[in-house]
């Protein structure tokens, strides 16, 4: 990596032949456009972002480029961007085409806590006559897509450059064929959100991200830019590899897991985790907004369940079959309605069905052998009543009645985000006997 100042700096962005001059400081950039005086902010120019992006240079002539996420915007003088994402090129000597690119590694940070280290040795070396340190390496690979690009994902250990005595764990993504720029933002997303929930944290991040594209000719590798990426919080989490879960827990499952985080379907269920804690210390803090979020998840999860069946499942069903004759009847009758109070009555009807509580208990019953194992090691479990004061205190503050989160419904609370990683996990297609030891180490929503 070379070593240079990316937090105070200056340069240029291009618009067609002209240059906009501006000054980064704490990674927002101020633009220097024209316009002085008293009519410096009624003039306006326009401000174009190919595939959201501004080009450009900065003083010292590596190449740049700006996220902007906008395709064009009037601007006037005291105009300023905080992109959330900025790229640099790594040397100042050769232009590359900054537009795409075809893989993509994230360094260290969270990941390191996401794997387990094993322990470097040191050795004596006869032939160099010297002691050396011996580095115990790891790798695994994965064909997986990422919405509609087909890649290779590689998980693998390194040592660190900033300190000889721990290792980093990269994550690479290479891609079939190169990918617009604007991509890094899906790619980053996607491995953040499958970070915050390995985690349980939202406050998570990389300690590095590097681009490469394909040489000509050599068909080699090319390192040709870093991202520098803006964070809204100061430090990461500092949970450590034991109460995670790691990349080595999920193995085939990463795939579908990749699938379901970057789905963008219009108007389907894919996965809900609101619940994040926002930093270590906001773990045992539990808020109104964390008690809906933790019911939206398990309703999330539900929807993915089609036989939660019991005795007053099939008395609901003939209930609704009695009625449905009734409204048969009558529709037949002298003393019919109009056609759509018929259809708004059967729309009612489709929408009729166990109570949200019951169906979240029957959840529970189904997975009774993990939450067995949760409540041995926390004391964390509910019965059907503490259910219904759960979602009877989410549907009261829902509906803006001040409530206080008593310990019924906290212990429920805390006891369904496990349920809930429960269920998702089981449906991106883990094993259960590795269920059973996430739960058994206590990784599972902690």
């Amino acid at each position: 990596m070379i070593r240079r100042n990316t937090t105070n700096f200056t340069g240029y962005i291009l618009q067609n032949e002209e240059k906009i001059f501006y000054h980064a400081q704490d990674k927002i950039f101020y633009f220097i456009v024209e316009g002085a005086g008293i009519l410096a902010d009624i003039v306006k120019r326009k401000l174009v972002s190919p595939e959201h992006f501004l080009y450009g240079y900065t003083s010292d002539g590596y190449q740049i480029a700006l996220y902007t996420g906008y395709d064009e915007r009037e601007i006037s003088v005291n105009y300023r961007l905080r992109p959330g994402l900025y790229v640099v090129s790594r040397a100042n000597l050769c232009r590359y085409d900054m537009s795409k690119f075809q893989a993509v590694e994230f360094i260290g940070g969270t990941l390191n806590n996401l794997y387990e280290q094993k322990v470097i040795k040191t050795k004596y070396d006869d032939s160099q006559q010297c002691y050396v340190k011996v580095y115990p390496e790891s790798r695994k690979e994965f064909e997986l897509k990422i919405r509609n690009y087909s890649c290779k994902m590689i998980i693998r250990n390194v040592p660190s450059e900033s300190s000889p005595s721990k290792m980093d764990l990269i994550v690479r993504y290479e891609f079939q064929e190169e990918v617009p720029l604007v991509e890094i933002k899906l790619v980053y997303n996607v491995l953040i959100d499958i970070c915050r929930f390995l985690t349980n944290r939202k406050n998570v991040g990389f300690d590095e991200a590097r681009l490469f594209q394909i040489v000509e000719g050599t068909q080699k590798w090319l390192c040709f830019a870093n991202a520098y990426i803006d964070y809204q919080y100061t430090q990461f989490t500092s949970k450590t590899f034991r109460n995670n879960i790691l990349f080595d827990y999920l193995d085939d499952c990463i795939v579908n897991l990749h699938a379901i985080v970057s789905s963008a379907a219009e108007r389907k269920t894919t996965y809900l985790f609101g619940f994040y804690a926002d930093s270590d210390a906001d773990y045992a803090v539990l808020s109104d907004d964390k008690i809906k979020n933790t019911c939206s998840s398990i309703e999330c999860e539900l929807d993915f369940v089609k036989d939660l069946k019991d005795n007053e499942n099939k008395n609901l069903n003939d209930l609704i079959k009695k009625v449905k004759t009734i409204i048969k009847d009558h529709r037949k009758s002298e003393n019919r309605l109009e056609d759509k109070t018929y259809d708004m009555i059967g729309s009612s009807i489709s929408h009729w069905g166990m109570a949200n509580s019951r169906k979240i208990f029957l959840l529970y019953q189904r997975n009774q052998k993990y939450m067995d194992i949760l409540k041995y090691k926390t004391n964390l479990f509910c019965t059907e009543e503490d259910i219904g004061a759960f979602v009877t205190f989410r549907n009261d503050v829902t509906h803006g009645r001040y409530r206080t989160i008593d310990s019924v419904v906290a212990t429920t609370s805390y006891t369904l985000m496990a349920l809930a990683y429960c269920c998702f996990l089981t449906r991106i297609g883990m094993q259960e006997n590795e269920l059973k030891k996430l739960f058994e180490e206590n990784r599972i929503g902690s």
